[in-house]
């Protein structure tokens, strides 16, 4: 489609009146009688609306070469498949099941080989087939499906800029790995039929007409690339499962398609940045690497295939980044707390000024040095940005309003609700100000319900808000404050709710432009109430003082609903959030790339049946559970282990255990002729399950947990991993009085006698003291070691074993150092809290030893 702009035709005026010189009376181009393209066209009832379209790109078909095509061609086929051809699938039933399992219900492999099973074993018993065999054949044949099929690539990039002589920072010296998909092959295959609103705006219009100043690109489809990126954290308990999305739309989609979520955005890459200000060379250097297949789509037309099965001769241009404030700073390259779309000073935003351009920074730091840059322009000048490379590319230009973060969660939570606060204590005192905010929450608390709205059943003082309750606190907050502050303050919220109504509009017409320019003078005017009274000394804050440059990227990117970071921070659920959760959470970040391609081809594959029309009606639904693990390169007898494990008097050991085993070594003395025989044949496994009751945390609907301690010399390819357990060593003490802690050094079995006896090899530890610490609560340990100064070894059979346990080092005053591994953090201490707070199990064992 091509580049679009709509206007209204005025009331009573003939339609011929308001078309473009070189139409008809019947509004067709007189140069065109085929009208394959026309300049122009009515959309909407009642002929109140007509659409430009741009002379030049204008979205012409044509054949795989490039060739245009003259007008009504058919478009070839969408596929050439039989419309009961399933593949890679069997039959509807195979896909219906795995699209299910895997991205409605989004079961884990143990899961669905435990639901396999018994669905398999009903199958079977009266005749029929299985559908799969397990969870590995499924995902076998997930994978082999052609469509969606876009590769994740990695690169990696480090820090080249200057080093501090000394205390140089740890991620100057780090290589970071950034894992991405190319944005041109995923384009594919968008459809790209579904273009409307950004398209419409002054920005694409401008870039049309440059663009198409080069004649090969006439007929072309002009296509701008958005981009939006967002850190968000899986994990607040660590803090440090922290991610990098970057995800991309065009600009071809409406509005309304990004709004509702129909992957109108994608997911294209996961950005690994260090936490640090000066990351930006980082970041944009990432950027560019990752965008570097679309350099040859900006100047010359490539052919593509779109979703009406027609080809088109395509030019791409970078279009609006979406991004909050914080990270609009870093692609600027500006020094934070200045304004990224003008040269307004820090300290007075609100004053007129004029607005950055490219030229006009280069120009500047062709000039100036980096301390004036920074002072006096707020430009970070030895950052390129990564549009750098691209033609008709501004950063500056193409930073796009965020009504989230700038006006919902910024102008009006964290500024005027908060301001209410502050205002109330310092006219009234703390005392009567508490009082009147209590009656301000109770009003909040009684407000009606009404479908879709929010409850506030505590009033708005609680601590972690979302993005939701912000919006949701919008709609009920002035009705509760009137009657408790000044009628300018009630006047500085309505103005600020009319402005934040006015700028969703999916349509906004002229007429609107002038009324949310009116809302911002309004808004400004009232606000000073807040100054006067000394509640806030200056207005010089970035996010409000984006409101003003509202209408210009109105003309310039039309409705900012479609482009702001409320869609990419939804995307986080189900590119992000939903598949960390699904994995183990052991370098998760290649099992999300995984799942994240699993998604994409079952949703193209749903697409493609469902437009060859073979999902009509419905077909099934499912359940449930299971795991296990074994070893495959462990020793086989005990002398071996007896080697792996560096204990030459291992074999002395498993006597004295076959002796506590069979209730002898009490009555026994030295002079026992006859020792406890056992064969030299043991088998090793890496892991032990014990299962607990553990009504607290995540757990069956009895209550019951099942938990894995596992001991091993690499887990999942990594470092090795040899838990701590608790060991009932007096059943009849509470907590830690009946328990002792040791370290699992392997898990084998052997038979004696015709008896098979599951064991561990185990270091113990002994506690500190007999009772918890005072300070922290939690009980000492440090390992054990004989009277010879040797490490405490023992064998314990595994039904001693109780849960794992998780130790903490005492730090003390001890540094630590940077290269200290988590896996080294057990032989690198002497002395080891045992954590109760891991989880609410431990928190309740460990709190009955006091």
């Amino acid at each position: 489609m091509p580049v679009e702009q709509c206007q209204e035709s005025s009331a009573g005026e003939e339609h011929s009146q308001v078309l473009p010189d070189g139409y008809g009376d019947s509004g067709n181009p007189l140069d065109d009688p085929s009208n394959s393209n026309p300049l122009a066209e009515y959309v909407g009832p009642g002929d109140r609306y007509y659409r430009n379209y741009h002379p030049n790109l204008t979205g012409r078909p044509c054949d795989s070469l490039g060739n245009f095509l003259p007008a009504g061609h058919p478009a070839e086929p969408l596929t050439n498949m039989r419309p009961d051809d399933w593949s890679p699938y069997s039959s509807r039933l195979e896909f219906e099941l795995a699209d299910f399992l895997f991205t409605r219900s989004q079961m884990s492999a143990a899961n669905i080989n435990e639901l396999l099973n018994l669905w398999n074993a009903s199958l079977l018993s009266t005749g029929g087939q299985p559908i799969f065999r397990d969870s590995g054949e499924m995902y076998k044949t997930i994978d082999s499906t052609p469509l969606g099929d876009v590769q994740w690539e990695k690169f990696s990039t480090s820090y080249t800029g200057e080093r501090p002589t000394e205390n140089v920072p740890p991620w100057m010296n780090d290589t970071y790995d950034i894992w991405f998909r190319s944005p041109k092959e995923y384009e594919s295959a968008t459809d790209s039929r579904q273009w409307e609103d950004f398209m419409s705006g002054d920005w694409a219009w401008k870039q049309a007409d440059t663009i198409s100043h080069d004649m090969a690109t006439h007929g072309s489809t002009f296509v701008p690339i958005i981009l939006g990126s967002d850190k968000t954290t899986v994990s607040v308990a660590t803090g440090q499962n922290d991610y990098y999305p970057l995800y991309l739309s065009i600009g071809n989609i409406r509005n309304k398609v990004c709004r509702a979520h129909r992957n109108g955005v994608i997911l294209i890459a996961f950005l690994a940045i260090p936490h640090s200000e000066s990351s930006g060379h980082l970041f944009h250097s990432s950027l560019a690497y990752i965008l570097h297949d679309l350099m040859p789509g900006t100047t010359e037309p490539i052919v593509m295939w779109f979703g009406d099965g027609h080809y088109r001769c395509v030019i791409f241009g970078l279009g609006p980044y979406i991004a909050d404030y914080e990270e609009q700073v870093l692609l600027a390259c500006i020094v934070r707390g200045w304004c990224v779309k003008c040269l307004a000073m820090r300290q007075a935003l609100d004053t007129d000024a004029l607005y950055r351009s490219h030229e006009h920074a280069e120009a500047l730091i062709e000039e100036f040095d980096l301390k004036n840059l920074r002072d006096e322009y707020g430009i970070i000048g030895d950052i390129i940005p990564f549009t750098s490379g691209f033609p008709h590319a501004d950063i500056y230009e193409l930073i796009a309003p965020d009504i989230l973060h700038q006006i919902i969660k910024g102008t009006f939570k964290d500024h005027l609700v908060e301001w209410v606060e502050s205002y109330l204590k310092a006219m009234h005192g703390t005392a009567k100000a508490n009082a009147i905010l209590n009656d301000i929450d109770r009003r909040i608390a009684a407000v009606a319900p009404f479908t879709g709205l929010c409850r506030f059943p505590e009033g708005c003082h609680f601590k972690q808000w979302t993005g939701n309750d912000s919006k949701a606190l919008m709609k009920v907050y002035l009705p509760a404050i009137e009657g408790h502050v000044p009628v300018e303050i009630v006047r500085t919220f309505r103005a600020l709710l009319e402005f934040t109504y006015l700028i969703h509009r999916n349509v906004i017409t002229e007429e609107t432009l002038v009324t949310i320019e009116d809302a911002i003078n309004r808004f400004h005017k009232h606000r000073e109430i807040f100054h006067e009274s000394g509640t806030v000394q200056t207005f010089s804050l970035p996010r409000q003082h984006a409101m003003k440059h509202y209408p210009d990227l109105i003309h310039l990117f039309r409705a900012p609903n479609g482009l702001c970071t409320s869609i990419t921070e939804s995307k986080h659920i189900d590119a992000v959030k939903d598949p960390y959760r699904r994995t183990n959470r052991n370098k998760p970040l290649g099992q999300m790339l995984i799942i994240n391609q699993r998604l994409d081809k079952l949703a193209a594959s749903r697409r493609d049946f469902s437009r060859r029309g073979m999902l009509e009606g419905s077909c099934l639904t499912a359940t449930m559970q299971l795991f296990s693990t074994r070893e495959t390169k462990r020793a086989r007898t005990v002398t071996e282990l007896a080697a792996e494990l560096n204990l030459q008097h291992l074999p002395t050991i498993l006597e004295e255990f076959l002796l506590q085993q069979l209730d002898t070594y009490d009555n026994c003395d030295s002079d026992l002729p006859e020792w406890p025989t056992y064969g030299n044949k043991i088998t090793v496994v890496n892991a032990a399950a014990a299962l607990f009751y553990a009504p607290s945390d995540i757990s069956g609907i009895g209550g019951m947990q099942r938990e894995y301690i596992r001991s091993c010399h690499s887990w999942q390819n990594g470092a090795p991993r040899y838990d701590r357990a608790f060991v009932n060593t007096d059943s009849g003490l509470k907590g830690m009085y009946g328990l002792d802690i040791v370290r699992i050094l392997a898990f084998f079995s052997f038979v004696s006698q015709s008896k098979r006896y599951p064991c561990a090899v185990v270091r113990w530890f002994d506690r500190v003291g007999d009772k918890p610490d005072t300070d922290t609560g939690m009980w000492i340990v440090c390992p054990a070691f004989t009277a010879q100064r040797c490490p405490s070894i023992g064998i314990i059979h595994v039904d001693t074993l109780y849960r794992t346990a998780h130790l903490i080092p005492l730090y003390a005053t001890r540094p630590v150092s940077r290269n200290l591994k988590p896996h080294h953090s057990y032989d690198s201490f002497t002395a080891f809290y045992i954590n109760k707070f891991i989880d609410h199990h431990a928190f309740s064992l460990l709190s009955d030893s006091y």
